[in-house]
């Protein structure tokens, strides 16, 4: 009977510490499977649970063994797997709990998140018109789709933007209905944190790799990006999974996870229109870490060239499929597409007729192997005068504020609806007016606001020291320099973004937080090894992991001198991004009842009642005459609801006297310069009618249950 009970125990107490070590490694496969899986079939126009789901299940599968965790398990793997993932499961709670309610189109989260709720009971994102377009065309100014987040192809309206991550947010829907929608981007950015602790495990070690992951996890960037539908926590994602398995891949002598690798920084297109930015980075870390390493020049050049088909092919796939489901988005941003694409064609090809050399035999041997002692023989002095240089590049662009000021040039339509943008924002704080004002000269500075100024300082110096290892022998850094370094660099000279904070951290959150919290890290645990003292050392490393763990803890926090309030906290933390959003949109849908919809004005709510009422919009810029109203109901066959907050400017059967759904939403303000602490409290009164055989309106109210409800 003993022997009976031991023996299960025992096996279960082996096997319950491996699982453990493994989880990261695993969590990490198939967040980015079910990815994958979502952004392939939606592509398709098959985004339905029984293509993506069996899709990521194989895909899964396929990268199990070719993945597969280290199986070293001690102390120290289990205890930091284990804290990690108490740790993120923590986060993710809190965070769901605060998850926004993004469901009116301000800024992206709105389109993201709709485009979401409507892949939940649909197979793509085409959003039929249902008549509205030939409802528009009865009078002037009326629109079937709205300014650049809804755009009529066909008889179709395109929400703007790649599909990956809305695709992502539906599997949420699947499980746990609109609620599973808001809360699917907090669940990748918990996985996120996980991708940092894989990726940082391999140079820091099982307890180390805990600090830049809890650093990234805690800034208010990552918690407030991660909270709405943004597409920057799925990019970095990708990002970094891109660069542990072609890490892996180069160091290990495997193909496997170099073709996984490049899945996954190719990928990026499906979530981005600027993918391309990080996959060049990743392909160059590659094929020059594949180059310096020591392998058979033969496995080398085959390695280089799967990687870099199969990335070209997946970024090139992920272009089609924007181009397919958001074709006036790639019209409008067609020069931007067009540069990033000549640019990657350009790297692409060169590193290919590159690699193709590294099996010539010359004088001197194989090119490849020539190239290898080449690069050793820089030495330490050379090696420390190429760290110098990073270290310098970095700091020069953090000195800019001091000698330089950056201002838009062209007056293009564009440009002059961002002066205004950032005009407006400068009267609201105050600030000198100068309307072409980028404040890109400032990018540094704006990592500081979210990591402070000594990981800043620290990740700077980490780059430099993350050079001079890989010149002096570890290769695997190249793929980190590559994939994090040309995003980097590319948005601290040129954020090409409206300045305001959060959005404009957006730029930094897949790559450069990220890169800047792992090279920090770095940069610490290398002046803890100068201490002489073991002893000393553990103490210091304690100490050191507290401070840098709670250092963006401290950006929470607002302190602003000249304020009339001069303690704040930043409200992408502390708020529930858009409250209110969704029971307006509830009590909006009461009133319509399933019947068509004529907006009067309000842009930002036509997705909105679109996807979340199911129902046809057309958007009226001004106001619908009593023929067009009857026009419309012949279009649709039955009578329109006109939704107006205009309740004055249109023909009555009896003047309202109470709103039809009165609502507010709040959400962070708009703030240049620093973190947002403080909140808009929009107020919203919607008067509802609904058509009469005369054109009128007759006012509509909820029912006494939906009202209660």
């Amino acid at each position: 009977m003993t022997t009976t009970l031991t023996r299960p125990t025992s096996a279960l107490r082996r096997a319950l510490p491996r699982a453990l070590v493994a989880a990261p490694e695993r969590v990490l496969l198939i967040t980015v499977a079910l990815a994958v899986a979502a952004g392939v079939m939606v592509s398709l126009g098959l985004h339905e649970p029984w293509t993506v789901l069996p899709l990521a299940a194989l895909i899964t599968s396929a990268g199990w063994h070719v993945l597969a965790p280290p199986a070293a398990v001690h102390r120290a793997t289990v205890m930091g797997a284990a804290l990690l993932l108490a740790g993120v499961l923590l986060w993710a709670v809190v965070n769901v709990a605060m998850a926004s309610e993004y469901l009116i189109v301000l800024r992206d989260p709105g389109f993201l998140t709709l485009s979401g709720m409507w892949l939940v009971d649909h197979p793509h994102t085409d959003i039929p018109a249902l008549g509205a377009i030939q409802a528009a065309q009865l009078q002037a100014n009326m629109l079937a789709d709205a300014s650049q987040a809804w755009n009529v192809r066909g008889d179709m309206v395109q929400p703007q933007g790649a599909k990956m991550l809305p695709a992502t947010l539906a599997i949420g829907g699947w499980v746990a209905g609109d609620t599973g929608v808001l809360a699917a981007n907090v669940v990748i950015g918990a996985v996120v944190i996980i991708a940092m602790y894989v990726l940082a495990h391999r140079f820091l070690g099982p307890l180390a790799a805990l600090v830049p992951a809890f650093v990234l996890g805690l800034t208010v960037a990552h918690i407030g990006l991660s909270r709405s539908g943004y597409s920057e926590p799925l990019t970095a994602l990708l990002v970094l999974a891109g660069v542990a398995w072609g890490w892996r891949g180069v160091t290990d002598h495997r193909l496997g996870p170099l073709i996984a690798a490049a899945i996954a920084s190719g990928a990026t297109t499906f979530i981005r229109i600027d993918g391309a930015s990080f996959a060049v980075g990743a392909l160059a870390g590659v094929v020059v870490a594949l180059a310096l390493s020591a392998h058979d020049a033969a496995w080398r050049t085959r390695a280089a060239l799967a990687f870099t088909g199969v990335q070209a092919l997946t970024l090139a796939a992920g272009y089609a499929s924007l181009w397919r489901w958001s074709e006036e988005y790639m019209v409008r941003l067609f020069s931007e597409f067009q540069s990033l694409a000549t640019v990657y064609g350009a790297g692409a090809l060169v590193l290919t007729a590159w690699v193709l050399t590294w099996h010539v035999r010359g004088r001197r041997g194989l090119a490849a192997d020539w190239m290898r002692t080449t690069v050793n023989s820089v030495g330490h002095r050379g090696a420390v005068l190429a760290a110098g240089a990073v270290i310098a590049m970095l700091a020069v662009l953090a000195s800019r504020p001091w000698w330089t000021t950056v201002r838009r040039g062209d007056d293009t339509s564009h440009k002059r609806f961002t002066n205004e943008v950032v005009e407006s924002f400068q009267r609201l704080q105050g600030l000198p007016i100068d309307p072409q004002r980028t404040y890109a000269e400032h990018t540094v500075t704006w990592l500081s606001y979210y990591l402070t100024w000594p990981l800043v300082v620290l990740g700077i110096i980490g780059f430099g020291l993350i050079t001079y290892r890989m010149l002096r022998g570890d290769r695997g850094w190249a793929v980190f320099l590559g994939a994090i370094l040309a995003p980097t660099l590319l948005y601290l000279w040129r954020p090409a973004i409206v300045p305001d904070q959060l959005w404009a951290i957006r730029r930094f959150e897949p790559a450069t937080l990220p890169g800047f919290a792992l090279a920090a890290a770095v940069a610490a645990w290398w002046l803890l090894g100068m201490l002489r003292s073991r002893w000393n050392r553990a103490e210091a490393a304690r100490v050191v992991a507290a401070a840098m763990i709670m250092a963006p803890v401290t950006g929470w926090l607002s302190i602003v001198p000249d304020d009339r309030f001069p303690l704040g906290t930043a409200t992408p933390v502390t708020s529930r991004e858009m409250a209110g959003a969704r029971d307006q949109l509830t009590d909006l849908c009461a009133v319509i009842d399933g019947r068509p919809v004529v907006l009067w004005g309000d842009s930002s709510h036509f997705g909105s009642i679109r996807v979340m009422c199911d129902v046809p919009v057309v958007l009226a810029l001004e106001e619908p005459t009593p023929q067009t109203l009857l026009g419309m109901a012949d279009v649709w066959g039955e009578a329109p609801v006109v939704l107006t907050r205009k309740r004055h400017s249109i023909t009555w059967t009896t003047l309202p006297q109470r709103p039809s759904v009165e609502s507010e939403v709040v959400h962070a303000n708009y703030s240049l310069q620093r973190i947002p602490r403080s909140y808009i409290q929009r107020s919203y009164e919607w008067y509802a009618g609904l058509v009469t055989d005369t054109g009128e309106l007759e006012p509509l109210y909820p029912t006494t249950a939906s009202a209660e409800s």
